[in-house]
């Protein structure tokens, strides 16, 4: 009886000591690192050799179950092997990676039960699988099209904001550098810049290094790219559509400094006497004694009507002095803007 007492107190102590030795260490950590958008039964890691343990293929083994994060990984409960779900992970669509772009902080957990022989005990441990990006969106533009508007005249070296491109991608996957396709009169009058802001994005910018005429070219078209750091990179590019608006940098001038006209005696008013070309420019001469000899005109239709007090014949040189008006501006006007004149001839001799 002695002897079967002590053979059964030391398969007691035996078995003892075999869960012991299958106990998982308590402190170990279960991190991982998978990238994105992974096809299913990607192999993430081994939770039963990570915590020590010595899986088989027995019913009397150590057995692992997924207790939470069962929608994106699945473990094999014999083995331990961790591995993609069936359902795809896309990091950009996890809510909790958002708004993250330090790589280690996207992540998924996940809580797994240890399940010792002829469930002699039950763990629960905890494990976090980071979620790494690939370049799998390409930057793009907020439309296809980009308009800016530029003053004729500015300085060389004016600088104006181009909008930025978008990337849902982030860090080596993100926006890399811009860059301006021109050619043409283009390339001598604009030139890009891009400056590195604070939150770690780059800034397009158009620099003016030619001197922009209005009268001369009205427009520029222009393509604006944007490169990722992804290997191969992403790239697509927008039209980038340059107004050359109007400033009043150009005084109204006449053909000649004289003009000479005939008129027939006894003329009604408002005959026509002279007919030139005008571009929304109004003059009117400013009047005077009749005996001066002045013309009431207006040149709205590019014609100057006869003076209403002609009496006689009149026939002679009519000067219209190039300093001898004034110039009005609507104020906001912008492009063709309306311009106003008056001005009053010398004399003309009467026959």
């Amino acid at each position: 009886m002695q002897r079967l007492g002590a053979v059964h107190t030391r398969s007691l102590v035996l078995l003892a000591l075999q869960l012991l030795t299958q106990l998982p260490i308590a402190d170990s950590a279960l991190r991982y690192r998978v990238a994105e958008e992974g096809p299913p039964d990607v192999k993430i890691g081994n939770v039963a050799a990570d915590l020590g343990l010595t899986a088989g293929t027995g019913s009397g083994d150590v057995t692992f179950a997924l207790e939470s994060g069962s929608e994106f990984f699945k473990i094999d409960n014999v083995t331990g092997e961790l591995t993609t779900g069936p359902k795809r992970i896309d990091r950009e669509k996890l809510p909790q990676c958002q708004m993250i772009f330090d790589e280690n902080e996207c992540f998924l957990d996940f809580e797994v039960s240890v399940i010792g022989p002829l469930q002699s005990w039950v763990d629960l441990f905890e494990g976090r699988v980071v979620i790494t990006d690939i370049n799998d969106n390409t930057p793009s533009f907020p439309s296809p099209v980009l308009q800016l508007s530029v003053e004729e005249n500015r300085p060389i070296g004016t600088l104006y904001l181009l909008p930025t491109a978008t990337d849902r991608d982030f860090g080596k996957n993100g926006i890399d550098r811009y860059e301006l396709i021109q050619d043409g009169a283009a390339v001598s009058v604009f030139e890009l810049q891009v400056a590195d802001i604070p939150d770690g994005e780059k800034q397009p910018q158009l620099i003016v290094k030619g001197t922009l005429d209005r009268e001369q070219k009205d427009s520029y078209e222009l393509y604006l790219r944007v490169r990722d750091g992804g290997n191969p990179p992403r790239s697509s590019q927008a039209l980038l559509r340059v107004s050359i608006t109007d400033v009043n940098d150009n005084s109204p001038q006449f053909e000649r400094a004289t003009y000479e006209a005939e008129m027939a005696e006894n003329a009604p008013p408002g005959t026509p006497v002279l007919q030139g070309t005008l571009r929304r420019v109004t003059f009117s001469v400013v009047s005077q004694a009749q005996d001066g000899g002045c013309y009431d005109s207006g040149l709205e239709d590019s014609e100057t009507p006869s003076s209403k007090s002609s009496s006689g014949p009149r026939l002679g040189a009519l000067p219209l002095p190039e300093e001898g008006y004034e110039r009005t501006t609507p104020e906001g006007s912008v492009g063709e803007e309306e311009k106003s004149a008056t001005f009053c001839s010398t004399p003309m001799h009467l026959f």
